[in-house]
């Protein structure tokens, strides 16, 4: 593994922690943008950490001249190391406040409106009385572990779609 991408990767996965943690304290968890965009906000600015990784090593490590393949193994590097270190993060914090958020959010009025318009459509198949038992299961079915596979898979594809992105635009070979 490449030295520069796992610094990189390490610069990445301190600021994405910074910034879930800014949207988690500052109580924007269940706001519009903390609940919606923050996630896949997040996710995107991986790529041009890519970039910045692959363009270091080629200008520093191989005098500007760098093989695709290469380049798409130091760009995995930066998507391996910050995915396992997030991954980790997005545990503790879901077993640190997320769970009790979810609690709130799943007994408050916006997901009680959720459920009332989905009622409104589906009047046979959804009953008001059904209300608490489908909240108490929404409640029951939390998990760590969903949580963090749910956010671990955008970034996957994301990241290995960035990767081959970077490797592309950035390589370039002996003519």
């Amino acid at each position: 593994m490449n030295k520069k991408a796992i610094y990189i990767s390490l610069i990445y996965t301190i600021l994405v922690i910074i910034f879930k943690l800014v949207i988690l304290l500052g109580g924007f968890a269940l706001s519009k943008f903390g609940f919606y965009y923050s996630t896949i906000i997040a996710v995107v600015c991986i790529i041009p950490f890519m970039f910045l990784a692959v363009y270091m090593v080629r200008e520093k490590d191989y005098n500007g001249l760098i093989g695709g393949k290469e380049a798409v193994r130091i760009a995995l590097t930066v998507l391996a190391v910050s995915t396992i270190f997030i991954s980790v993060y997005n545990y503790i914090e879901f077993n640190w406040k997320f769970k009790d958020i979810a609690v709130v959010y799943y007994n408050g009025a916006e997901y009680l409106e959720i459920l009332t318009k989905q009622q409104l459509k589906n009047p046979d198949k959804l009953k008001v009385s059904d209300f608490p038992k489908i909240i108490d299961d929404q409640i029951a079915q939390l998990s760590a572990f969903k949580a963090t596979t749910g956010k671990l898979i955008p970034m996957l594809l994301f990241g290995l779609g960035g990767a081959f992105l970077t490797a592309i635009s950035l390589k370039r070979n002996k003519i």
